[in-house]
């Protein structure tokens, strides 16, 4: 399936653009994570895309215009689907030798305190 990119004028629903709220929570080199007012979850966004005049903290609330997200075919997109399959995969594998490391390191630990 070819990427392509869908005009305002192929959604089927109008704009319901409403002003939503949030509460910085998290900062990293890269992004914002913004905790939605009234439970609606979280957002993770570049920090190149918030608009501000400060330095931003943690704590800070914040608004911003959006509407709802409205899925635009019925099958999949298996680009993206095969990529987070093979994503929560590379996961597993790292989870799994972590373990295994971690159980090297505590063998050896209880080891030499055997010895003493």
């Amino acid at each position: 399936m070819a990427e392509e990119n869908i005009g305002f004028d192929e959604l089927k629903y109008a704009s319901t653009e409403t002003v939503w709220q949030g509460v910085i929570i998290e900062l990293t080199d890269a992004s914002v994570v913004i905790d939605l007012k009234g439970r609606m979850g979280r957002l993770e966004v570049p920090k190149r895309m918030v608009i501000t005049e400060y330095e931003m903290r943690i704590g800070q609330e914040v608004a911003f215009l959006m509407s709802y997200p409205e899925v635009i075919q019925e099958a999949p997109n298996e680009k993206y689907v095969n990529a987070l399959a093979a994503y929560h995969q590379r996961m597993r594998e790292v989870q799994e030798k972590t373990k295994q490391r971690n159980l090297l390191k505590e063998g050896s630990t209880h080891n030499e305190s055997q010895e003493v």
